[in-house]
């Protein structure tokens, strides 16, 4: 997660191992991390360097992350 998510969520942490569980999705994560709602809509997934969704089925091994999807100009 970028610094503006480490702070805001519930470990605190920019990086750290999830272990891993069969049928996870990158929303269990984010979950897992106190975003719901609004929050957790504003955050885009990059799964293995590409954009993924929440719902995507993560397998052993992934490299996830977080960052928010960010408006304006």
């Amino acid at each position: 997660m970028y610094n503006l998510l480490a702070e805001r969520s519930l470990s605190g942490k920019e990086r750290y191992e999830v272990e891993f569980a069969d049928g996870m999705i990158a929303a269990d994560i984010i979950h897992k991390e106190g975003f719901f709602g609004d929050e957790e809509a504003a955050i885009v997934v990059i799964l293995n360097d590409e954009q993924s969704t929440r719902q995507t089925a993560l397998a052993d091994g992934d490299r996830v992350e977080f960052m928010i999807n960010m408006v304006g100009g």
